[in-house]
Order: C-alpha cells, then sequence, then structure tokens
C-alpha cells in the first residue's frame, strides 16, 4: 500500500456513509416500488410474464444486493477518510466495496437489455435494427463486465487489494481502470441515448395526435435521465485511482446504484397506464389468450379505449397491416344501432391503440336482416362494407323476395 499523506485534523471527523446509505436506499426503494407496479400491470391485469419483466426483477435484485454490500462497506468504514481507519476497518471498507461495484454494474447494464425487448416489440423495427440494438446492450454488458476483471486482477494476489499484510508481487496502474471504465461509461451513455431518441423518430413518422406522440415519447424516452446521470458518473471515477479510497469512492458508490435505479424506472414507466387508469376509478376487463392478450378499460359513458403493447413502426407496409387491425368493435356497433333501430349516432370515441399483429379484430352481429337462406361466408381479417340487395317479384304463387348480400373489401 502506498504511504498515506497526513490528514489535516479539520478533516478527521468527515463522514459520508449517513447520506450515502440513506441515498441509495431511496433511490432503490423508488425503483422497486415502480417495478412492483410493473409487475402488477404485467402479471395481475394482463396475466402475462415475459423475458423483459424478468429482467426487471432481476436489476431490482441486484440493485439491493449492491446497497447490502455497499453498507456493509460503510459500517466498516467506508465514506470516512482512510487515515482514521484501523487495518480491519480499512479491509472491510475496500472488500465491500469492490464486491458492491459487481451488483450495481449488473442494475443498469440488465434493463438496457428490458427496453431493448420492449422497444422491439412496440415499434417493429426490421430485424437488422432489432440486431443492432441487441448487439449495443450485449457490448455494454461485455465491457462493464471487463472492467470487473480489471478491478479485481489489477493486483496479485487478489488478497493485497484489501489486506495491506499480504504483499503484491504486481500491481497495474489504477489509472488503466480508470480510463476504461470511462471509455466503458461513455458507451454506456450512448446506449441509453440512443434507445431514448429512438422511439421519438419512429413516433413522428407515423399518424398519431401531436399530444400523443409526445406523451409516447416521453414514456418511452426517459432513459434521457439516464444518460445525463451516466455522464456525470464519469466526472467521479477518477477516485478509483485515488489513495483515500475508503472516502473518495463514496460519490461513486451512489451513482452507480442511481443509474441503475433510473433505468429500471425508466423502463417501467412506458407500460404503467393501465394502472394509471384503475387509480382514476375506471374499470378493466381482460380479453385475450396467452398469445394475444389486451386490456381494455370501460368508462361509466360505455365507450371503449384499448391499451395494451402498442405496436407501431416507421416502416410503411407494417403500418399498413396493423391498421387493419384496429379495434372497431365500437364502430361497428354504432353502425348496427343505427341501421336496425334508427338510433341517433353517437361517437365511438378515438381508437388509436394499435393491436398486436397476432390479435384479429373482433366482430359484432350482421348489420342488416337477411333472408334465413342467405349465408355469409367467412372471410380473412379486415375491413368490409356489406351492400344488401333485394329484388321482388310477382310471380303465379304471389310475392317473392330474394335478397343478394355483396361484400367489399376495404383492406
Amino acid at each position: 500500500m502506498a504511504t498515506l499523506p497526513p490528514l489535516d485534523p479539520a478533516l478527521a471527523g468527515e463522514n459520508h456513509s449517513p447520506h450515502v446509505i440513506a441515498s441509495i436506499c431511496i433511490v432503490v426503494a423508488l425503483s422497486t416500488v415502480f417495478a412492483a407496479a410493473r409487475l402488477y400491470v404485467r402479471v395481475y391485469m394482463m396475466r402475462k410474464f415475459q423475458f423483459d419483466d424478468f429482467i426487471i426483477v432481476l436489476s431490482v435484485v441486484c440493485g439491493w444486493t449492491s446497497v447490502g454490500f455497499s453498507t456493509a462497506a460503510m459500517y466498516s468504514g467506508s465514506g470516512r477518510h482512510i487515515q482514521t481507519l484501523t487495518d480491519k476497518q480499512r479491509q472491510g471498507a475496500i472488500l465491500f466495496t469492490l464486491i458492491g461495484f459487481v451488483p450495481g454494474i449488473l442494475s443498469y447494464v440488465l434493463p438496457k437489455m428490458a427496453v431493448v425487448t420492449l422497444l422491439g416489440r412496440l415499434l417493429n423495427p426490421s430485424r437488422s435494427h432489432l440486431i443492432w440494438l441487441w448487439s449495443m446492450c450485449i457490448i455494454c454488458l461485455v465491457t462493464q463486465m471487463g472492467a470487473v476483471g480489471i478491478v479485481f486482477g489489477q493486483c496479485q494476489p487478489l488478497r493485497s487489494q484489501w489486506d495491506f499484510s499480504v504483499p503484491a508481487d504486481f500491481c497495474l496502474s489504477k489509472w488503466i481502470l480508470v480510463h476504461y471504465t470511462q471509455g466503458t461509461c461513455t458507451l454506456c451513455a450512448f446506449v441509453d441515448l440512443y434507445l431514448s431518441v429512438y422511439p421519438a423518430t419512429v413516433l413522428y413518422k407515423i399518424q398519431l395526435s401531436a399530444k400523443k406522440k409526445i406523451g409516447l415519447s416521453v414514456a418511452l424516452g426517459m432513459g434521457l435521465v439516464a444518460t445525463i446521470v451516466t455522464i456525470y458518473k464519469i466526472t467521479v471515477l477518477e477516485s478509483l485511482a485515488g489513495l483515500d479510497f475508503a472516502f473518495d469512492s463514496s460519490d461513486l458508490t451512489i451513482w452507480t446504484v442511481v443509474e441503475g435505479s433510473v433505468i429500471i424506472i425508466a423502463a417501467c414507466i412506458p407500460l404503467l397506464q393501465p394502472l394509471v387508469e384503475k387509480v382514476q376509478n375506471r374499470s378493466w376487463s381482460f380479453k385475450g389468450d396467452s398469445q394475444s392478450a389486451y386490456l381494455t378499460p370501460n368508462s361509466a359513458s360505455g365507450r371503449r379505449q384499448g391499451y395494451s403493447d402498442i405496436e407501431l413502426s416507421d416502416n410503411k407496409s407494417r403500418i399498413r397491416r396493423a391498421r387493419r387491425k384496429f379495434e372497431m368493435e365500437s364502430v361497428l356497433e354504432t353502425k348496427n344501432n343505427d341501421e336496425n333501430f334508427g338510433a341517433a349516432s353517437m361517437p365511438a370515441g378515438s381508437q388509436e391503440r394499435i393491436l398486436e399483429e397476432d390479435e384479429t379484430v373482433p366482430t359484432t352481429a350482421s348489420r342488416a336482416q337477411v333472408d334465413s337462406n342467405s349465408t355469409q361466408p367467412e372471410l380473412p381479417g379486415g375491413i368490409y362494407r356489406t351492400d344488401e340487395l333485394r329484388i321482388s317479384y310477382a310471380n303465379d304463387d304471389g310475392n317473392s323476395t330474394m335478397s343478394h348480400r355483396y361484400q367489399e373489401s376495404w383492406s
């Protein structure tokens, strides 16, 4: 261990551990609340638990594991100047801080994969673009694990990093670790930025109201906050090379945990709309099977507005296919009432939700009364206009009426 400089007596009483413990516990607890809300929507309301949900749960576990090791480090002496600690306190502070970095790193890398899974389901990127998104996340994960390797391999034997009674055979310069982590964190910041801006570029090209575009862009672009956090964390990475590691690493511990919590929250927000509707005293009904499930809130007025995994695309052919699968039940029911009962037309409400490609459009009763011998052939999914022609003629037995149904596809 390098010789420590003398400590100013006025600084001997400095202790960052209370606010470090409070900060990391609060942010991880907040991310846990958002993750629990997400699971409530996905599991309880939508009857789904998919890969990205599992990743979020794993990320929260990693976040709390990091909090546990960081808290142990604080109680051992981390957060105070290393000159004021005993050898046993120094060993505990350094060891638990280094171990806590591992789940801390996983807590902000794994949620990126959950975000990519969600965007792949919602935005329908091309195969090559989806490969690019996953490649960025995997590269980020591999490079961050490389930083872990440098942390635990920079000195041999390994124990010499925290047990000062064990002499080190050799040690790499600590600035190698600093520069490497600055590079990897810059890459992760770019990934967060890309995943935040990408949804807005897709939403800009499709036909949605400006309010809807802004709302979805904000919900899907919350990772921009994580980008800002990561950029700030890069400025405190030099503490890894500090001689007073126990004291200097306090800010790095905080911002590592904050970064993971922010990304978890950003990955959960886009899926919380059904819960918001429920809190606003709307009743929800579950429809569909395991392959095509969605939720429909039923307001007191009887208007229907569905929410599901929003499927969007900047590919025109995909947009056309998605439009053919809009839920038209309320529109058809309104027209049925007009034709069968002569009721006044009522607005069907906005149908801006795009269903998943494997969902089918629900159908209603026939739009017009036809002869009992007339049958309607089965037709593939789509929107059809039905014209009924009635031909009346007289014969020797009396009057007889026949009808013919003509259907024209609008798909």
